[in-house]
């Protein structure tokens, strides 16, 4: 799933609107798939986000507070599968808490 949702995000840069375009379209394109999917995209498109200079307040926000919530995805994932993405979880919250902040709401 994380190489669908970065192939997608390539495809919206294309489109040549903007990364901050990209993502948003994807987080619309990603929305409620199933709670474990949820944080998923979210892992994801919080990896996208922390390549990028700046990062929208709402996105930060949004992602953090999703992600902060514990993950119960045992009968969905494998062992490793689950530490595998709580790694990626924590590494997404802790560079979003750091990263720095675009008050702006466009995605133009």
């Amino acid at each position: 799933m994380f190489e669908a949702i970065q192939e997608t995000y390539e495809e919206l840069l294309e489109e040549d609107r903007g990364y901050r375009y990209a993502i948003a379209k994807l987080a619309d394109e990603f929305n409620n798939l199933g709670k474990v999917e949820d944080v998923i995209v979210d892992t994801a498109i919080g990896e996208i986000a922390l390549n990028h200079d700046k990062v929208f307040v709402g996105r930060i926000e949004g992602i953090i507070k999703r992600l902060g919530n514990p993950l119960n995805a045992h009968g969905e994932l494998t062992e490793d599968e689950i530490s595998n993405l709580s790694n990626r979880i924590n590494k997404v919250i802790d560079g979003l808490r750091n990263v720095e902040v675009d008050y702006n709401s466009s995605a133009e």
